[in-house]
């Protein structure tokens, strides 16, 4: 399991790299930070985003 980058993260979930990047930041989005300081390198891992898409999507009437 290799880890993705925001633009990667970013087309899989139909998103926008700001947006993927802002979201890590702010600890909405399970992302891993790789660096010190402001200029971090963000990582996403495919199975934490699966789920938290889970999470933010209601798809208990869909079963």
């Amino acid at each position: 399991m290799r880890p993705m980058t925001p633009r990667a993260a970013a087309q899989y979930l139909g998103l926008d790299v700001k947006t993927i990047t802002r979201w890590a930041r702010q600890g909405y989005l399970p992302a891993h930070p790789l660096g010190e300081g402001k200029r971090k390198f963000w990582r996403f891992l495919e199975h934490e985003l699966a789920e938290w898409l889970v999470a933010k999507t209601n798809v208990q009437g869909l079963a």
